[in-house]
C-alpha cells in the first residue's frame, strides 16, 4: 500500500530486500531456497522499503514524504 502510495506521488522508494537471492534461478531449486524455509526473509521482501536518500534531498521533499507516510498510518 505504501509503496503504490509513493509511486503514484512520483516518489520512488524501492523493495529493499527484493527479489531474494533465494528467488534467482540459480538457487531456486535448492531445499535451503524453499519459501517454507525462508518466512521471515519473505516477509521482509514483502514489507521493507528503501526509502529516497540524496545529497539533493530538500527538507521540503523530506517533509513531503513524512506526510505520505502518516497518512497512510491514519
Amino acid at each position: 500500500m505504501l509503496y503504490q502510495t509513493f509511486r503514484d506521488h512520483d516518489i520512488y522508494a524501492r523493495r529493499y530486500f527484493y527479489p531474494l537471492i533465494s528467488d534467482f534461478p540459480i538457487y531456486r531449486g535448492l531445499p535451503s531456497a524453499r519459501r517454507e524455509n525462508l518466512p521471515v526473509a519473505h516477509a521482509a521482501a514483502q514489507q521493507v522499503l528503501c526509502l529516497p536518500i540524496f545529497p539533493a534531498l530538500t527538507d521540503g521533499m523530506l517533509d513531503r514524504i513524512v506526510g505520505i507516510i502518516a497518512d497512510c498510518l491514519s
